[in-house]
């Protein structure tokens, strides 16, 4: 079983164990998954930054709200994946993954981090700065990014595994 750790966050990618054949339905929900990462900048970061830490030119506030809307696919991703085709002890679905990684890793750094930014970006922060001159003025910017750079990492760990265990087509532009 793989576990990944990245500074505060780590997630059980029990995916690792699956092997055989999978299902069309299988490789579609993967491949749903997948599409929702490789996406979303905010999610995975840019593809060719390979330490998961360059946020130039994003709008953190905007980023943060791809969170949002990343937890609310990975949940249509799982409701729609027939259950009825699922062993009754199958822990290693990849409807577990998901649960896992928005459990281990992106409901602790919400948690940790949207309230208090988007407190500070409402309600103390200049807002006759620009956007991008104005987040950087965050007094804890520096550990909101290096915690963020983590997750991004994590997340591009994800997409590696789905990838390579449901044989899906990598769409990154670095091997163009």
């Amino acid at each position: 079983m793989s576990v990944l750790k990245k500074g505060n966050f780590s997630i059980n990618l029990g995916i690792v164990r699956l092997s055989g054949t999978f299902t069309d339905e299988d490789r579609q929900s993967a491949w749903e998954l997948y599409t929702e990462l490789s996406t979303r900048v905010a999610m995975v970061g840019k593809s060719t930054d390979l330490e998961c830490n360059n946020f130039d030119g994003e709008l953190l506030i905007e980023s943060l709200s791809s969170f949002y809307n990343f937890f609310q696919e990975a949940r249509g991703i799982m409701r729609r994946f027939p259950v009825g085709k699922l062993e009754k002890n199958q822990k290693n679905h990849l409807g577990v993954i998901i649960n896992r990684v928005m459990a281990c890793v992106l409901r602790p750094f919400l948690e940790k981090w949207q309230v208090d930014f988007r407190h500070w970006w409402e309600n103390q922060s200049n807002p006759r700065l620009s956007p991008i001159k104005r987040q950087t003025e965050y007094p804890k910017l520096d550990e909101f990014l290096d915690d963020w750079a983590s997750v991004r990492w994590l997340l591009r760990e994800l997409q590696k595994e789905l990838i390579e265990k449901y044989q899906l087509v990598e769409v990154s532009t670095e091997n163009d």
